[in-house]
């Protein structure tokens, strides 16, 4: 049997979101189920909107799919600790919430998954990669953060920041999160390479967001990251 997959998904007040997510995603768990496990675990994390109530809505029929509640907002950090602690299968995909990443994806990811690869990396700034729509300032920003991590860490990856990655569940059951903002998804691909996993990268394309709000603090990110990657360079 194929190595089953676990599909996470934070979601903070999305609930203009739910229902396109909803249409996007069930055809995408439908087609993996068809030749593997497939689990599901949505992460309401602390929202203050109508969230759990429309995931409960539109997702509480799907088989094998988990919705956890969060009772305050622990931000991606928390959220990435409660997948590591409730994961069970042999597989574990991020994605976020407004598909800003086609699911479509994890179709690809599993074809270039292999024994020798522990971690597949979606990666919009890749040489090969597609950005659409997103804002200048922001992408300066991820380009000059991802440039920096790729320096300090001799990581040979073009996309640290971005969450749409694929592990081994067994690479990152021992790892523990430190960092609560966006750098957390950093950390956790950092902290997994430097613990011996081995990754491949693939080109893929980040669209922005058609509905809802991002929840990115430009300002708070950068100083996250700043703070993380003075940690790395003291620990070399």
């Amino acid at each position: 049997m194929k190595d089953s997959l676990t599909i996470a998904i934070p979601l903070y007040n999305e609930e203009e979101g739910i229902k396109n997510l909803h249409i996007v995603l069930t055809p995408i768990i439908e087609r993996l189920r068809s030749d593997r496990p497939i689990n599901t675990i949505l992460v309401n994390d602390g929202s203050t909107d109508n969230t759990e109530k429309l995931l409960f809505e539109y997702f509480s029929k799907i088989s094998d799919l988990k919705i956890i509640n969060h009772d305050k907002n622990l931000n991606l950090g928390g959220f990435l600790n409660t997948i590591i602690s409730n994961c069970e299968t042999d597989l574990v995909v991020f994605l976020d919430s407004d598909c800003t990443f086609d699911p479509g994806y994890i179709f690809d990811m599993l074809e270039i998954l292999d024994e020798k690869t522990d971690i597949i990396n979606g990666s919009p700034y890749h040489p090969d990669g597609k950005i659409d729509g997103v804002k200048k300032s922001r992408l300066a920003i991820s380009y000059l953060c991802n440039f920096i991590y790729r320096r300090i860490t001799k990581v040979k990856s073009y996309t640290f920041t971005s969450i749409f990655k694929m592990y081994r569940t067994n690479t990152i059951k021992k790892i523990e999160i430190y960092n609560t903002g966006f750098v957390s998804v950093a950390e956790l691909f950092i902290r997994s390479v430097q613990n011996g996993s081995s990754t491949k990268e693939f080109p893929c394309t980040l669209s922005i967001r058609q509905v809802g709000e991002s929840k990115i603090h430009i300002v708070s990110s950068v100083i996250d990251h700043l703070k993380f990657m003075l940690k790395i360079i003291v620990k070399r």
